[in-house]
């Protein structure tokens, strides 16, 4: 089983090739799950290659807690390692994590920003549309881990 996932993850990435390259910008939506609390959020956000496979990726997130309220800000920097179907890379940057731990809107809005390190991939669909999954480590709080799913349109 080991050497079929291998294999089809190798084969991912060398399919074909396109790279990322400067100039380039996708838009991106999703959701979000918080592994350790288990809480889930929304997610819209940019992504703008502004050299080839460096891209500058801010999102901004609302998370859905039981009681209150909770907005998270990230501006990422994403380093591609691969390129083709299957891009791979790492990811680093600054988080920014607002809660209100009151029920409605009244209370205390409380903000703790951090940093944000993690790893993820884009898989190319078509020409115009992909998908991203992320794995990152949050530094606010109890370091959460954060698995992000979405869908990303290419604007080129």
């Amino acid at each position: 089983m080991k050497k079929i996932i291998l294999i089809l993850c190798f084969s991912f990435l060398v399919v074909s090739l396109q790279a990322q390259e400067q100039g380039e910008a996708r838009l991106m939506a999703g959701g979000d799950y918080r592994l350790t609390i288990k809480e889930l959020g929304t997610f819209i956000g940019a992504e703008y290659f502004f050299i080839d496979k460096f891209s500058l990726s801010p999102t901004f997130t609302v998370w859905f807690p039981e009681i209150g309220n909770s907005l998270n800000l990230n501006v990422d920097l994403k380093y591609y390692l691969t390129e083709g179907v299957s891009q791979v890379y790492l990811l680093a940057g600054y988080s920014n994590y607002w809660i209100n731990t009151q029920p409605g809107d009244a209370g205390l809005l409380q903000t703790r920003p951090g940093g944000n390190f993690g790893a993820g991939a884009f898989i190319k669909a078509t020409e115009q549309f992909g998908f991203i999954t992320e794995f990152k480590m949050q530094s606010q709080n109890t370091r959460w881990p954060v698995l992000r799913v979405g869908a990303v349109l290419n604007l080129n």
